[in-house]
């Protein structure tokens, strides 16, 4: 007979409720079948990968990631999409489904955790910059209205930093507290396990938890028991049985830098494989975690019974009101959309496409058959700027303007073919002088990019002037802005033996100099392709 203490807040009172003699949390709940948890999972696990079992709160649903399914966003080569199961009338686990966009993507999506009440799901964020590159892009939320999920929406997290690509960890079931195993400047290791607070509309800073838990080795998968006593964790820094193993501390008083001594989980749960992802359900005494023992490599998710003697304290689930109402900003969109091309022959090209959007960088690709695009961005968006870049060709900057409705706009890039000439629409200098204004840097960064990019690429670097003044003036002010230029890329790590730079004045002529409307278009710096 077990005591259980439940802490619940209702009408922003306290009810304190006592269960005892012979009365568990499991009474309250779905019942789930622990007879035999082989039959409990069996309609879950697969031969692909499933991973970080998270319930609902109200323990009606499993969420999991599943990773190399066809039926994922990004078909076999997907690193993870989350799947969810329901508990059907015998209780077991039903086949699972895809929960699909918008939380879904072609990259990993991971949840952390939700909300008390279920409505907000917090996630990792990872995205893929213009280079092709996957990296962690900090913590994501969506909001479930009428039983849809709303796209996820970065929440902040101050000075969130991770040096690693392994990215993890877990919300607690009052909502209040989030954990993450991550390398940062404090780490002892490779990944730590840090905590931060749900405070005011944002997490504080991660704090790492100490030596009492970190090790040389990797921590991850973070898990708070209800009543914020006892952290279950994965590591390869205490050995054990496998590659990682299960363990759990008790925390000592109130500082979250004091544990016991993490204690071994044991041959009930840890194997010869890679066991993570632990997960209490505290109305049905179970716990669920994924172990790659007997899965060919892959992780399946696996489960126990447990006694537990919980105090839990939900908050006020107006804390995250101001989430809700940002995501419900967040659903009023517009479509952006288009083709990019290759502006020579018109066939469609595979881009990398960043698009700033209020400080944060949106990234996608242009489809490899057809050239298209589409994202969509918040209705209430003015401007973004758009950066394209593919290999072999010039990428490209522009800023524009959003009228409040869709938007379809197209594309075309220069190829970098030997005589090919690409003029720098953005190149500014003070009036009379080769000084270059700040305005010009991001266009530059563009040639950086592209040279970087394209390692055997060598140009030539022109400046023309108008027609007016004296022209050996002019000769002489177009050499020193194309020194000028030289200059900016080699001091970016661009070797100077692959750049050659000529000044022409006046005498190259692009439009009339009969007005200043057209003289304008003869002041300019192109670069001209000469080997690739």
């Amino acid at each position: 007979m077990s005591l259980i203490i439940i802490k619940r807040n209702m009408n922003r009172s306290v009810l304190f409720l006592v269960f005892c003699i012979g009365f568990t949390l499991s009474a309250l709940a779905q019942q789930i079948n622990k007879s035999d948890f082989s039959e409990l999972l069996k309609n879950v696990n697969s031969r692909y990968d499933e991973q970080n079992p998270i319930l609902s709160p109200d323990g009606k649903k499993l969420y999991f990631t599943r990773a190399n399914d066809s039926l994922n966003i990004g078909g076999t080569k997907d690193k993870g999409d989350v799947w969810v199961s329901e508990l059907s009338a015998d209780r077991i686990w039903l086949k699972p489904e895809n929960i699909g966009g918008p939380v879904n993507d072609d990259l990993r999506n991971y949840i952390l955790g939700f909300s008390p009440d279920g409505k907000i799901m917090f996630l990792n964020q990872e995205k893929r910059n213009p280079g092709g590159l996957v990296i962690n892009d900090g913590i994501a939320f969506s909001v479930n209205s009428n039983g849809s999920w709303s796209k996820p929406s970065r929440v902040s997290v101050d000075y969130l930093i991770n040096k690693s690509k392994h990215q993890s960890g877990s919300v607690s079931a009052d909502g209040s507290l989030m954990l993450l195993s991550l390398q940062a400047y404090a780490s002892r290791g490779e990944e730590d396990i840090y905590i931060c607070s749900y405070q005011n509309g944002k997490w504080t800073q991660p704090v790492n938890l100490g030596s009492d838990i970190n090790t040389s080795g990797q921590e991850m998968t973070p898990y708070l028991s209800a009543d914020k006593k006892y952290l279950h964790f994965s590591s390869n820094g205490y050995g054990g049985k496998g590659g990682r193993d299960l363990f759990v501390s008790e925390r000592k008083g109130e500082s979250w830098t004091s544990w016991s001594k993490p204690k071994n989980l044991g041959s009930e749960v840890n194997s010869f494989g890679v066991e993570l992802n632990y997960f209490i359900d505290i109305k049905n005494q179970i716990a669920y975690f994924s172990s790659t023992q007997n899965s060919d490599g892959y992780g399946d998710l696996k489960a126990h019974d447990i006694t537990l003697e919980i105090e839990e304290e939900p908050i006020e689930d107006e804390a995250f009101e101001e989430l809700v109402v940002l995501a419900e900003e967040a659903r009023k969109t517009l479509r952006f959309s288009g083709i990019i091309s290759n502006s020579k022959t018109d066939e469609p090209i595979s881009a990398a496409i960043n698009i700033q959007v209020d400080g944060i960088d949106e990234n996608i690709n242009s489809d490899e058959a057809n050239g298209a695009f589409e994202i969509e961005l918040p209705l209430s968006i003015q401007n973004v700027a758009v950066n394209v870049k593919a290999p072999g060709f010039m990428g490209f900057t522009e800023e524009i303007s959003l009228s409040g409705s869709d938007l379809r706009r197209n594309f075309s890039l220069t190829p970098l073919e030997v005589g090919a000439t690409i003029q720098l629409n953005k190149v500014y200098f003070e009036r009379g002088t080769s000084e270059l204004l700040e305005e010009s840097f991001a266009e530059l960064d563009r040639v950086v990019d592209m040279m970087t990019e394209n390692p055997t690429v060598k140009i030539e670097l022109s400046g023309h002037t108008d027609n007016q003044g004296n022209s050996k003036l002019n000769v002489r002010l177009s050499q020193e802005r194309v020194d000028k230029v030289k200059r900016y890329l080699t001091e970016h790590d661009i070797e100077g033996k692959r750049i050659k730079g000529k000044g022409y004045g006046g005498t190259k002529p692009v439009a009339s100099n009969a007005s200043e409307t057209t003289r304008k278009l003869n002041r300019r710096v192109e670069i001209t392709i000469l080997k690739n």
